[in-house]
């Protein structure tokens, strides 16, 4: 335990609010089970120094999948769950390192280890600790605001006692949040209202890239491609993960690939590529924003997001996602006809309805064949976006064609216009496809073939 301070207390804090936000009440799902994993992986990390980063990574993996709907029930729950985890892997870490009770490295399952008195915390104390960090308030400093002793704070951080009335009001003064959030009615409530978004609630929020988790582990997901279209970035350089009702959940930091700018065609600006945080910030680091000239500090005041400014509300219950009605396919039509069926589905086609009529071809070709005796036609395109966009219109038509009900997870895919894992899920389900050859794209010139 030498090495654990207050570094560490605000990490599992963090954590551990992380947790309870993303899965209390939850049922367990591929993205849930991703945070968990992150989060989990965060604390073990720390208490689990000796141990390999890929055996902790195998841990957090194996309890976030196992993990049941009761389990994650309520906050209560979610924390006994993260402290049987905790006390499970303590035994087997002591065991395989060899270590016992004298040691430094001893991690007593249950015992005096500091992680134990944290997962304890209930929603207000961590509430309280994390505002208290985020907006840089000493124990001395927000005591005198609301006109109690420094050891008064302590002892509500720790979960000792509770405030009154009037000391709570006082309390949310000081720390810049609505007085409703620090309401007694709250005290045992995880805040899932900071972590579960309709959208990234950055300053700007813009248009998303898709991108793969970097998981070797396919099980995750269903498939491949659906795993490459896992992360959500946005241009601010949060990562999300979509749950199965189409509610953001924030990724915690991980080994994720950034995107490249060729990944970035859809937002509008490049991403933010700000040095790489820690669960021990404020999360999601898109909500919460460090205050402007204070840049650089070893510990820098947070502005309170306007959500915690105002009342809390119960999160909207999300609407049924409409259900794409794919038309079929149009044969024997002229581009324009085509364009026009296509448009009543297709974001992408939508907005070329009405653009402007561009130059023919371009470099980018696209390989086709419609029936196995034929040869390969070339299509050509001025973008390499132009040519996927094409080339998933035809994989999602073949897929009508040869399966009869369109493909859920492409079908998905497309409609989020991850052109490439649409593609990439038609050749996964027809590798020994003969119609479509769209891996051959390259920047090439029709007539050079």
């Amino acid at each position: 335990m030498s090495r654990w301070g207050k570094q560490q207390d605000r990490l599992v804090v963090r954590a551990v609010d992380v947790l309870s936000g993303v899965l209390s009440g939850a049922v367990p799902e591929p993205a849930r089970r991703v945070v968990a994993s992150r989060a989990l992986l965060a604390v073990e990390e720390w208490v689990f120094p000796m141990h390999e980063e890929l055996v902790l990574a195998e841990n957090a993996d194996a309890a976030a999948r196992e993990a049941t709907g009761e389990e994650w029930v309520d906050d209560a729950a979610v924390r006994r769950w993260v402290t049987e985890i905790l006390a499970e892997h303590a035994s087997s870490y002591n065991e395989h390192h060899d270590v016992w009770e004298d040691d430094p490295e001893y991690v007593e399952p249950r015992g005096d280890h500091p992680v134990w008195a944290l997962l304890e915390l209930c929603p207000f104390a961590r509430r309280l600790r994390l505002l208290q960090e985020a907006t840089v308030k000493t124990a001395v400093g927000l005591g005198g605001d609301v006109g109690v002793g420094a050891h008064q704070i302590g002892h509500w951080a720790a979960g000792r006692s509770r405030p009154g009335d009037r000391q709570r009001e006082a309390l949310a003064g000081a720390l810049g949040v609505h007085p409703a959030w620090l309401h007694a009615s709250r005290d045992e409530l995880p805040d899932v209202q900071l972590y579960r978004f309709a959208s990234c609630p950055c300053e700007e929020p813009t248009a998303m890239a898709r991108l793969g988790l970097g998981r070797e582990e396919p099980d995750w997901y269903e498939s491949p491609a659906e795993q490459d279209a896992a992360v959500h970035w946005c241009g601010c350089g949060q990562a999300w993960v979509k749950d199965k009702v189409g509610w953001l959940l924030p990724l915690p930091p991980g080994e994720e690939p950034t995107p490249s700018d060729g990944d970035l065609v859809d937002l509008g600006h490049p991403v933010i590529r700000s040095p790489s945080v820690t669960l021990d910030e404020p999360w999601p680091r898109a909500l919460w924003q460090p205050e402007p000239g204070r840049k650089g500090r070893a510990r820098t005041a947070h502005r309170v997001p306007e959500l915690l400014t105002r009342e809390p509300l119960a999160l909207p219950v999300r609407p049924a996602v409409a259900r794409v009605v794919v038309p079929e396919p149009v044969w024997g039509a002229g581009p324009k006809e085509r364009l026009a069926a296509n448009a009543k589905w297709c974001r992408t086609c939508r907005a070329l309805a009405d653009a402007p009529t561009g130059a023919a071809g371009g470099p980018w070709v696209l390989l086709h064949r419609t029936d196995p005796p034929r040869e390969l036609s070339t299509w050509t395109y001025p973008t390499e976006k132009d040519a996927l966009h094409h080339g998933a219109h035809l994989a999602m038509a073949y897929l009508q064609l040869d399966d009869g009900p369109l493909d859920r997870v492409a079908l998905d895919l497309f409609t989020g216009q991850a052109h490439a894992q649409v593609i990439a899920r038609f050749l996964e389900l027809h590798p020994e496809t003969t119609q479509l050859e769209v891996a051959e794209l390259v920047p090439m010139r029709a007539g050079q073939f």
